[in-house]
């Protein structure tokens, strides 16, 4: 074994320390290891070594070479606040927090062991003594900005008004210190006062231009303002600082996800769930981005591991069941969605999802599907959907359901005429052909998002919109061929409106119960189309 001199070991750790200190970690440890060959115990380079780990970001390598460190100099305190940093970072909170409690043994003046055992009890929702340990660390040294800044942000849940004022105050006493303007960023997003919040973090990015954390408030707040390029640029910086900052991965995911840049979303959703396996937005989103991909055993199970993480969540289980579904699993997509309806019974996407889930059963068995429709009916007894699941599978005609139907293709205008378009829907042509160039007044019932008026709109004839929908017109308005819209039944409407001369319809009358009312009233104008397309669920 080669032994070094004590000249020659003092200039070796100096080169060492130098290079530590500009940076240049491999050189770093290259010497650092080259001691111990000689000198095995050296506390102080076992330290050094643990330093060079914890910043590379090998906290399990760091905490080891700490501890061997301590075992060499189990009095010096320095010691146990880099094992318990590094303890912290690894995400074993109860053995930082032991670790801190040993320092403030050894050496009771380190105020910032007392800010970090303060914010380990915040974590732990001990607040009140959090508060006293950071009180503590601000008397032992009434300038320290950071515990002040922390004890500020302790108030933030209980009295969101009493942190702002605290914060308020304390960038005036510390004008320079980038953490008080970072959470007084946080503060004025809480409470929306985006103008506010917009001065603090530009502030913040000044006094602390290598913040990562900085660089992701200011993501979010270009999100808020729909400046979406400019928030790709901020999360991208956050994330070239700190490449395991999760929230700048997960905004760039999603962002990503939504543009339908899914080279770029997947390996940071990856990279999250690696850092952080049980993240619940990763596993969701992730899910939905790969069931936009269409594959579909991927989406599957991510979002099996979202709904183990948070069972609750009624849109994970709605869309896991929509996979499901369309695989014919319909009893598991059916436990799944009355799993999300009683959690969400408000969200009517789930009731109608359980409508066509039934429909889709019974062409199986319909006497399941009914027995299912009928218990769903006794526990959700003014459901509009279940009242008319179960009377379509009992073949009874309960009249014309308005709710039901104004519910159905609220729910469906936003996507309407890209799904009619993936099933090769052809009825609006056909009905040109059938039409040809219609002159004067025409009533386009059951108008929907108004694919029969851009195929039948000319400049003889005006058009009026009528849907039971309001969200089917809202979509129909954008395309401005209709003189009017009205949101209306259209029985109703006929009974007060006939003053037309043509009326039309396309795939209208499979929505309506009993027609023999449409039909009577249509019979009383001199000029009609009464243009048919049934396509009827469950036929």
């Amino acid at each position: 074994m080669k032994v070094l001199s004590s000249m020659s070991y003092e200039l070796m750790f100096q080169n060492a320390l130098k290079l530590h200190q500009d940076g240049q970690l491999d050189q770093a440890e290259a010497l650092y290891r080259q001691i111990l060959e000689t000198v095995p115990e050296q506390p102080d380079v076992l330290n050094l070594l643990g330093l060079v780990a914890h910043a590379k970001g090998a906290q399990d390598e760091a905490c080891r070479l700490f501890m061997q460190a301590i075992r060499a100099k189990p009095t010096e305190a320095s010691f146990y606040y880099n094992l318990a940093f590094s303890f912290k970072l690894s995400g074993k909170p109860k053995e930082a927090l032991e670790n801190f409690r040993k320092v403030t043994e050894l050496d009771p003046k380190i105020k910032e062991t007392y800010n970090e055992i303060a914010l380990l009890l915040q974590q732990n929702g001990n607040m009140d003594e959090a508060r006293r340990n950071w009180q503590y660390a601000i008397s032992l040294a009434p300038s320290f900005a950071e515990a002040k800044a922390n004890l500020s942000m302790s108030y933030r849940q209980e009295n969101v008004f009493k942190a702002t004022e605290m914060l308020e105050r304390l960038a005036l006493e510390f004008p320079s210190e980038a953490i008080i303007f970072y959470y007084l960023t946080r503060i004025y997003i809480q409470r929306n006062l985006w103008e506010n919040a917009w001065k603090s973090a530009v502030k913040a990015k000044e006094l602390a231009p290598m913040s990562d954390e900085v660089r992701v408030l200011l993501g979010q707040l270009s999100c808020h303002d729909k400046q979406i390029e400019n928030a790709k640029i901020y999360f991208a910086k956050a994330e070239l600082l700190n490449p395991n900052n999760i929230i700048a991965l997960m905004s760039l995911a999603d962002i990503y996800s939504r543009e339908g840049n899914f080279e770029e979303a997947e390996p940071r959703y990856k990279r999250v769930l690696e850092l952080e396996p049980k993240i619940f937005d990763a596993h969701n989103n992730y899910a939905e981005m790969l069931q936009h991909q269409g594959r579909l055993s991927e989406a599957l199970e991510e979002y099996r591991a979202a709904v183990i993480l948070n069972p609750k969540a009624a849109e994970v289980s709605n869309n896991l069941a929509l996979i499901l579904r369309d695989q014919n699993e319909y009893e598991e997509a059916l436990g799944l969605l009355f799993n999300a309806l009683s959690h969400a019974p408000n969200m009517e996407e789930i009731s109608i999802n359980l409508y066509e889930t039934l429909i889709l059963m019974a062409r199986e068995n319909n006497d399941k599907a009914l027995q299912i429709a009928q218990n769903w009916l006794k526990n959700f007894p003014e459901n509009t959907f279940a009242q008319q699941i179960c009377a379509a599978l009992k073949g009874e005609d309960i009249g014309n359901n308005q709710v039901y139907s104004e519910k159905l293709f609220d729910h469906f205008a936003d996507n309407y005429e890209l799904v009619v378009k993936n099933l090769g829907y052809s009825a609006p042509m056909a009905m040109g052909r059938i039409a040809g160039p219609l002159k004067g007044t025409v009533v386009d019932l059951g108008c929907g998002t108004g694919l029969v008026a851009q195929i039948l709109k000319n400049d003889e004839n005006i058009f009026i919109g009528v849907d039971i929908s309001q969200k089917m017109l809202d979509v129909a308005a954008k395309k401005n061929i209709y003189q009017s819209l009205v949101k209306s039944d259209l029985v109703e409407y006929l009974q007060k409106n006939q003053d037309f001369d043509w009326a039309v319809m396309g795939d209208v009358f499979c929505y309506i119960g009993d027609i023999s009312q449409a039909i009577k009233l249509l019979k009383n104008i001199s000029h009609y189309c009464p243009i048919k397309i049934l396509i009827l669920i469950g036929q």
